[in-house]
Parts: C-alpha cells; structure tokens; sequence
C-alpha cells in the first residue's frame, strides 16, 4: 500500500477536522445520519477530549462521521478512503453500506468506493470503531465481565488512547494504477551500487528513473523490475539522511519512491552501517501528547526530532507499536535508524497465568501477529531508517509454548524480511526459550527501581550478570533496551533521593557506566524519551514519569547529562 501522494495523477483530499462523533450499541449500524452528535478531532485520542470520566475511560463501540462531495469531473476514477489508522477495530460504511473492515489499531487501511460513489452532492462517510481488546488482538488484552457489563483489562504500561489517531483522507486514482514500489540497495564498494526495484502494476509500460537530492537523474530504467547501478553514490549515514528517489511511471499514473543507499551488517558481534561500527544511542519513544493523545501531531513530531537531534541521538524504538508514517519520513531525512516494533505487547501475565495456551495467546492470534508483522513491513520496507523488526516486547517467553509460537512467526518473517529480527525480553536467560531465534536480543532492566528500590549499589552486578547471562547463552549481539526511573520534572534532592532529577542522572550514569566494557552490548535505549500517559496506578502518577524530556518536551536534567555524554 502505497503512501497517498499528490501528483499530476493523483488527487489527495484532507478528511482531517472536525468529525461528527457518538457513542454506539455494537450491533447499531448507521443507515441513517447519527442523532444529536458530539464533535471529534480528527487525528486525534477521543480520551482527552472529554472532560467525563466515564466518557474518558469508555471501552465499546463509537462512531466517526462526515460528508465529502466530489464533482461529475472525478467519474472516471477510483475513488479511495484511506485511514491511517483506527484503534483497534474498524467498520466503514458509505451512505450506510458498509465497504469494508480492519482490525489493528497502528496500520493504515483503505476502504474502495469506487462504484458506490455518488457524484454531484454529499456522501456520508461513517466508521464505527471499537477500542476493545482481547486474546487475539495485538496489543493483547483480557475481556472480562462484571456487574453486568464489560470491563476492559490490559497488561502493558501505556494508556489504551482510542480513536482516529492519524490522516484520513480520500484519493482519486486512474483506474490503472502502481499500485506498490519495492526498492532495495546494496554495495560491497562504495563507489558503486546496485538499485533493484519491482513495480506492481497492470499496465505493460513502465518507465522508470532515479534521480539524486539535487534532482539530476543518475539513472534509467524500463519495465516492471530491474537493476541499475549508481556509480559514486551519496549514502545514507547517521545525522545525514540522503535520499534519492525513484519515479515509475505508466501511460496513466505515476509516482514517486523516495529511498536511501546503505546497508546493514550484523558480524563480529556488532552492529555495522556501511562496514562501519555502529552503537546505538537513544530511547525508546512513544507516540503521545497532551490533549491529542496519540492523535498524529506534525509539530510534536519535528520537535521530537529537533530534541533527539540536539541531544545526539542517533536512533529510537518505536515502542510499542509501528507509528505515523511521518515520523519514518523524518527519520529517513535526519539520517536516524530506527527499531521497527509491532504492537505485540501485553503476552505477559503478571500474575503468573500461562499466556500461550488454546484460551489466550492462540492459533488465531499467531495469525493476528504474522498479519500485523506483514502489513508493517509491506508499509515500511522502502524507508532506510528502518534497520531491524522487533517482534515483541515483554513477552513470557519462558513457557514452553512460547518457543512453538515465535519460531512460527520468525520463520514466516524471514520469507520476506532481509533486516535483522529482534525480541526484547524481561525474563533471565536461563529461563528464555526464544531468544535463540532471533538477531539481536533486546533487554529491559530495572534493577534498583522496580527491584531493590533506590539501592544503586546493586546495579553493577546485576546488570552484569543478566548481561553476561544472556551473551555466553545466545551468543547475540544485545541492546539495553530500557532503563531509567520515574522522575518528577522540578524535584531536586541532595543526596539524591528517588524521582529527583539528581537521582534519574545517577541511576542512567550508572548503567551507562557498567555496560561501557561489555563490548558484546550494541547500544543504550533509555526509557523514555518523553514523559507518557499510563492507566492510573499506585506506580503512576499523572502516567509514567521516566522521560528525559516532559510530557510537553521540556528537558530534565538528565538530557544535558546525556547531550554530553553522547557527543563522541
């Protein structure tokens, strides 16, 4: 599924604004116009919009609508409703007809009005959408009755943000489109690379050209599929995204396929771009913010980057979850790698039930999960920012079943993704029955705050321990995934107590500190970049506090102690 695109061909019109929004029966489909609607924000959490609780905390059925009107001129076009993305299940219905159904609440969709659009006057667009999760879902989530009605439990550390979070928009397109672009890139010799690309389309023609960032065109090409080679190419390094772009065109449509030229290494133990050693520096991230919750937000997103490019940052975990297609847009021009996550979370039961058994984590959502995993790769494979997949976050991979589970799943992704697969865990290596299958192994640890509260004389070794563990076991390189401690932004003490600013710097010195003669560790992702949202909980306060930056992306002390000691 190609990204919408405006072009000669090509018509893109902004759904986004204000929606008529109600909340709904399940089974209450919309033949007729909604009845004394609410307003909506579209992207946007419906959540923090309300100023009720029970409005705020709902778990059902809602649904969005709006009119769009398109001239007789359009007839002879597809007409295209494309979401972005829809927490989690998602019914579209034009003029009360539905179209089509999604389910997965991080990937875009599109629902075919072609046919059924009526020229001329007004055409009512409806999408009734469910925030409800289960056994089978990804995230994965408990549905559990009581008193009558259905309480809605998770087992993940993020607010369950609901809605239209991202760009819905129609597209008019030729009736014979490119309807997908693959472009791979690689080079033994710097001087010199291949591009390889394959078009999807119907139409027998396709000419093809690459041209530079400057707009000269360094290449060309005919046909569906081809290789061409690029001699003195411009590679795409960290801090200096340079991209290219690759232009198909067909007698009826044409598009335009930005792409970068580098490659990726895993040897030796390390991580390598271009054959050089590479060690990640940066955080795991979350898409949140005030008021607009997950909604897609394009000032927040540059200032994120703006943030993670003053504090030499060269790379992010999109936990816990694939996130707006921006935001990989942006990653590809500031020249940062990204760890591309799936929104497997929440296959850990804490209080010690078996998750991967015929009742919770089935054959249905080992279905779910390879479908999820698929649609994020097809979305993201031409971005050069995107160097590994990570599989799951958390999960009980110390049952039995679980090894069954992910070896399935990792021998399905491997039929299709060239990049590194990665799983980060929580349980000791002993214990760990997956681990072996993957590239790189992810580890979050929080030994003096969750575990032996405020004590950071334990740190060293037991970090080193669970480290070493892991390494001499797997033979993986390993990334320090998440770290860090909640931390009130203004709270000073000396000496440090816990959520202090002084504390937070001491307790991210100190991993950073143990890890620094580990050399089978690959890099350090602190946990978190920004300050996000949480069910509420005697942890939480006001959500989770462990960002180097506020919730509204100011810095703590901990980002100037960081900016300095990630400038070499």
């Amino acid at each position: 599924m190609l990204k919408p695109q405006q072009n000669i061909a090509r018509n893109v019109f902004s759904l986004n604004g204000l929606w008529n929004f109600q909340f709904v029966k399940e089974d209450e489909i919309p033949l007729n116009p909604l009845k004394e609607p609410l307003l909506m924000a579209v992207p946007s959490s419906y959540n923090d919009i309300f100023t009720n609780l029970k409005e705020r905390e709902y778990s059902g059925w809602v649904c969005y609508e709006t009119t769009f009107c398109l001239s007789d001129a359009f007839q002879d076009r597809q007409i295209i409703l494309r979401i972005g993305s829809a927490s989690h299940e998602a019914v579209v219905y034009l003029n009360g007809e539905e179209i089509t159904r999604h389910v997965g609440g991080f990937l875009p969709f599109e629902a075919n009005f072609t046919g059924k659009f009526q020229f001329g006057k007004p055409n009512r667009i409806s999408i009734r959408l469910s925030n409800r999760l289960d056994f089978t879902t990804l995230p994965m989530g408990e549905l559990v009755e009581t008193s009558g009605s259905i309480e809605q439990r998770i087992h993940y550390d993020f607010y369950n943000y609901s809605g239209l979070h991202r760009d819905v928009s129609i597209l008019t397109l030729p009736m014979e489109t490119i309807d997908d672009i693959h472009v791979k890139s690689t080079f033994d010799d710097p001087s010199i690379a291949t591009v390889s690309y394959a078009i999807t389309t119907t139409s027998t023609k396709v000419r093809v050209m690459i041209v530079d960032a400057s707009g000269k065109i360094v290449a060309k090409a005919s046909g569906k599929r081809g290789i061409v080679t690029i001699e003195r190419p411009h590679l795409w390094k960290l801090g200096n995204g340079y991209l290219y772009t690759l232009v198909a065109s067909t007698d009826s449509d044409i598009y335009a396929q930005s792409f970068g030229i580098r490659r990726i290494d895993i040897k030796d133990g390390g991580l390598y771009l271009n054959h050089e050693l590479v060690y990640l520096k940066g955080f795991g991230k979350h898409e949140d913010f005030l008021i607009s919750g997950k909604g897609n937000f394009t000032p927040v997103n540059l200032r994120d980057f703006e943030l993670m490019k003053w504090i030499n940052a060269n790379s992010f975990r999109t936990s816990h979850y694939p996130y707006a297609e921006e935001l990989y847009d942006l990653a590809d021009q500031y020249g940062i790698l990204v760890i591309n996550e799936i929104p497997a979370v929440g296959f850990n039961f804490w209080s010690g039930r078996e998750v991967y058994n015929e009742q919770t984590a089935n054959k249905q959502t080992l279905e779910n999960h390879k479908k999820t995993l698929r649609e994020c790769a097809q979305r993201d494979k031409n971005h050069p920012c995107v160097f590994c997949y990570s599989l799951a976050n958390e999960a009980n991979t110390h049952e039995k079943g679980a090894y069954y589970y992910y070896k399935e799943l990792v021998d399905d992704a491997r039929t299709y993704i060239e990049q590194p697969l990665m799983i980060v865990e929580w349980v000791g290596a002993a214990e760990n029955k997956v681990a072996s299958l993957f590239d790189i192994i992810g580890l979050n640890r929080y030994f003096g705050w969750y575990t032996d509260f405020a004590n950071l004389s334990v740190v060293k070794d037991q970090l080193t321990k669970t480290l070493t563990e892991y390494h001499e076991k797997f033979g993986k390189p390993i990334l320090l995934s998440e770290f860090g401690a909640d931390t009130i932004a203004g709270y000073h003490q000396l000496p440090a107590l816990a959520f202090s600013e002084e504390f937070q710097i001491e307790f991210i010195e100190m991993y950073r500190k143990t890890i620094q003669n580990l050399d089978f560790v690959i890099g350090e992702h602190v946990w978190n970049f920004a300050d996000f949202m949480t069910k509420q909980g005697l942890q939480r306060f006001g959500g989770n506090k462990k960002g180097v930056f506020t919730r509204d992306r100011h810095p703590k002390m901990v980002a100037h102690y960081l900016k300095k000691a990630w400038e070499e």
